[in-house]
């Protein structure tokens, strides 16, 4: 008989920041700062993303969104992301927004705003990963009609199978040991970026005429039946802000990332400035080479503007190889989705957040990875795909829904911050704004607040029961859910993040800083009764 084999952690520096916030070290840290930059990056998928996005801004206000609305969504956007990652300095924990909670407002409020931050990202999570893996598969099948001179043209069937072997393909590679996907991922941004100038330069070289800077900076078309252009064109916003979300994702790994208090945060802020500059470029070209037709774009046979684009300005072989490249690039997007999703169930099962958090408040022993976490993602993406089924326009209220939870889920935490960290006593990490840190929060709170409304409203008029935007049906079923719930049971025994630090761990921890070892192997974690976070702190004295 073999014995089983369990995966080992090193107790180290990151260890003992990691026990003073309550929690002992479960995950292997197999991340470097390349592997944590370019995880960031793949959040956003650049060149990816943007492809299934920019019909929002062409549809909405034509050239002129298309270029303007990224430039000012981006600066909303790098002040969220910024925010995120001063706070995640402080607290680098898995537990991500949700868990700075505790530490930035009153004790009597703890329990339920971390229950309400916890469920809005647990929803943005979902969705991102969801909407992500049905652009890939939308992505894909267009590409194929296109490259066959639409002789073959996609169902709606066809795309949501298609869909969900995407979100499988993800479940498998997620089930793997962590280092797998942390020694994959590491190279993938140099892959990300330069497909993203290749595909600026031979947009530019190849395209037949390229449009004026008139009509790329300047002209307003609004396809969206509002009367007013200047409201239409803020729908554009929805193509930046669903591209750079999930902000934290990648403090949801700092649980296994090395010298996470500073890498952490370096590579949220450092890959989202690079999308948002790099976005903005490759958006600017697009809008130059897409030619003057857009009504005709937007109506093509293949209902994804960027396929008729990109044939229009490389032929369709051309258009073929770059297609494929962005679906290659938005796989692997929602392959790291999947893993900061299954990371942030995990931990807010970790803390009895979730119905059976018990079930999935656990680490494979041979992968060292959540995944039970994996298989549930799967299971709840892939029905939520089937709503295509039904009607594309609710399917596309996914990426509103995403873009809004967690948006929220970030401003929430970074108000309570702005106001309270001083003289609650909170210690600034080694990544911060200085001086500038309040403004950017306050700024990235009222960004938040206007975006969310205007992505709630109804996106075409006149509206009907097959083209109304559904992402407040989707809100208010996990307000009914989670908040019912809350009301009706867990306010009674949910109290926020809970401690696992026991006695045995803190003597080993104790050890480790005794005798300056630098692994101590495997550790017998035993489960522990919860405790606050608050009343948890491991000496490192010697």
């Amino acid at each position: 008989m073999v014995a089983k084999k369990s995966h080992a952690v090193s107790l180290d520096g990151d260890a003992f920041e990691l026990a003073n916030m309550g929690y002992k070290q479960e995950f292997s840290r197999s991340y470097d700062f390349l592997s944590t930059f370019s995880f960031a990056l793949s959040i956003s998928g650049l060149m990816g993303t943007i492809s299934i996005t920019y019909l929002y801004p062409l549809w909405s206000g034509g050239p002129a969104a298309g270029v303007w609305c990224w430039f000012i969504g981006a600066l909303g956007c790098l002040s969220i992301a910024w925010s995120v990652a001063e706070i995640t300095s402080c607290f680098p924990t898995s537990g991500g927004m949700y868990y700075v909670i505790t530490h930035v407002v009153p004790k009597r409020y703890v329990s339920l705003l971390c229950w309400i931050d916890g469920w809005l990202y647990f929803t943005g999570a979902l969705t991102g990963a969801c909407s992500t893996d049905f652009g890939a598969a939308t992505l894909l099948l267009q590409t194929a009609s296109m490259y066959s001179d639409y002789s073959y043209v996609p169902t709606r069937g066809h795309i949501t199978g298609v869909a969900i072997l995407v979100i499988l393909s993800h479940a498998l590679i997620n089930s793997l040991p962590g280092d797998i996907l942390a020694r994959v991922t590491k190279y993938y941004c140099i892959v990300n970026i330069s497909t993203t100038l290749a595909l600026i330069v031979t947009l530019l070289v190849k395209c037949p005429k390229l449009n004026t800077a008139k009509f790329t900076f300047t002209t307003v078309i609004n396809s969206t039946g509002w009367a007013t252009d200047g409201w239409a064109f803020l729908f554009g916003f929805l193509q930046v802000s669903w591209v750079m979300t999930c902000y934290d994702a990648t403090s949801r790994m700092s649980e296994e990332i090395h010298e996470a208090a500073y890498k952490t945060p370096l590579a949220i802020a450092t890959a989202l400035t690079t999308t948002a500059v790099l976005g903005w470029i490759l958006c600017i070209v697009i809008t130059l080479c897409m030619g003057t037709d857009v009504s005709g774009i937007l109506t093509g046979v293949s209902g994804q503007p960027i396929v008729e684009i990109f044939r229009f300005a490389m032929g369709k072989t051309g258009a073929t190889a770059f297609l494929a490249l962005a679906f290659c690039i938005i796989w692997f997007c929602g392959a790291t989705a999947m893993c900061y999703t299954s990371r942030s169930i995990w931990s807010f099962a970790r803390d009895g957040g979730l119905p059976f958090s018990k079930f999935w408040y656990q680490l494979t022993d041979r992968t060292g990875v959540p995944t039970r976490c994996v298989w549930l993602i799967f299971v709840i993406n892939s029905l939520l795909t089937i709503i295509n089924l039904g009607s594309t326009i609710a399917m596309n209220a996914i990426f509103s829904a995403c873009a809004i939870c967690t948006d929220w889920s970030y401003i929430i935490v970074i108000a309570a911050f702005a106001l309270n960290a001083r003289k609650m006593g909170v210690v600034r990490g080694p990544f911060h704004m200085g001086k500038f840190s309040p403004f950017v929060m306050y700024f990235a709170c009222v960004w938040t607040v206007f975006v969310s409304i205007v992505f709630i409203f109804p996106n075409y008029m006149p509206v009907t029961k097959e083209d109304m935007n559904y992402t407040v049906v989707i809100l208010g079923a996990v307000f009914i859910f989670a908040g019912g719930w809350y009301a009706i049971d867990a306010r009674k025994w949910y109290t926020g993040p809970v401690a696992n630090v026991d006695e045995e761990y803190d003597t080993k921890l104790r050890q480790v800083v005794s005798h300056g070892e630098s692994s101590a192997g495997d550790i017998n974690y035993k489960k522990t009764s919860p405790v606050s976070v608050e009343n948890v702190s491991v000496s490192s004295e010697n």
